[in-house]
């Protein structure tokens, strides 16, 4: 059971791409229902501001994306349509506009300079909002949140607050912001007295964290809220996330990190189209709807004082 086990979870797409610097690096697939391939232009040249007027007249939104990051977006069975839980709020957005999606499937490296050559309208690949990113462009309002949580195995009554994270073995993916807030997080530790981790292990995937998890050659493994929470959704009778006494998540950092979407800072019409999507989204219900869909839980997100005043 247990082989079979780690065989699902190795297999698993949804476990082996990150966002925030730690995402896919596969080459993308060009997309033949629902995504365009890369020759596909934005709606406005490279000189000019991108209207909703110009959007509708040429009858698509272009939102460039990597579909390697389930659940957010990536391939359906068919290999060619992109679905997820950022595929069903662009459908809803684009058919509020009254135009067609259009995905262009592309590395996540190299996605935000496309935006700027004006290759597509908007990246609606996962993002974490940055104070860098807010620098150069304009950041959605949150779709999800990001902020680094611990999964733990099923029924590990071992961990049942951050206190206990002293003397274990942790483990995350190299260069993902999880794994500086977990060095954060042992020196935090280490300053109220505490023995601070044995190991902080770091893995090329989460996958390979995942397996150790399930292989108790680790104890915890750190990773953001979102994604932690589509696994044990996924696999509820595996995994589970370390919780305070009230039951919600505990947070290992005390900032938010929040995920979003990116467009031209010139483009402020279609950034505000998109905002006031989200709020009437929030208001009627079909974000919650699709949050427990794709995460099996739901959390309110912020409208305003969402980007960080820093990265550090």
């Amino acid at each position: 059971m247990k082989k079979k086990l780690i065989a699902m979870i190795l297999t698993g797409s949804m476990l082996t791409a990150t966002f925030e610097g730690c995402g896919s690096t596969s080459s993308g697939s060009s997309n033949t229902a629902t995504s365009a391939s890369t020759t596909v232009a934005s709606s406005a040249s490279a000189s000019s501001t991108l209207t909703l007027d110009e959007i509708k007249k040429k009858g698509q939104l272009v939102v460039a994306t990597e579909a390697a990051y389930e659940p957010f977006e990536y391939l359906d069975d068919d290999g060619e349509t992109i679905i997820g839980y950022n595929a069903d709020l662009f459908n809803q957005i684009c058919d509020d506009l009254g135009v067609k999606l259009v995905y262009q499937d592309l590395p996540f490296q190299g996605i935000l300079a496309g935006l700027d050559a004006h290759k597509y309208d908007v990246v609606g690949a996962t993002l974490g909002i940055t104070a860098e990113r807010a620098k150069s462009y304009t950041m959605t309002e949150p779709i999800e949140k990001g902020t680094t949580v611990l999964i733990k195995r099923k029924g590990d009554n071992n961990f049942t607050s951050l206190d206990d994270v002293n003397g274990t073995i942790v483990g995350t993916q190299t260069s993902c912001y999880n794994e500086t807030d977990m060095k954060n997080f042992n020196k935090e530790l280490k300053s109220k007295g505490g023995k601070g981790y044995s190991d902080l292990k770091t893995y090329d995937h989460f996958t390979e964290a995942y397996s150790e998890l399930t292989n108790k050659q680790i104890d915890l493994v750190a990773q953001n809220y979102a994604s932690a929470a589509s696994l044990v959704k996924k696999y509820p009778d595996q995994f589970e996330i370390v919780t305070n006494s009230d039951g919600k998540p505990a947070y290992v950092t005390n900032t938010d990190v929040w995920l979003g979407w990116a467009v031209r800072k010139s483009d402020s019409e279609l950034a505000d189209y998109i905002n006031s999507e989200i709020e009437k989204f929030k208001e009627n219900g079909f974000l919650k709807k699709e949050q427990e869909k794709w995460f099996g839980q739901t959390v309110d997100l912020p409208s305003d004082n969402y980007i960080p005043e820093s990265d550090s």
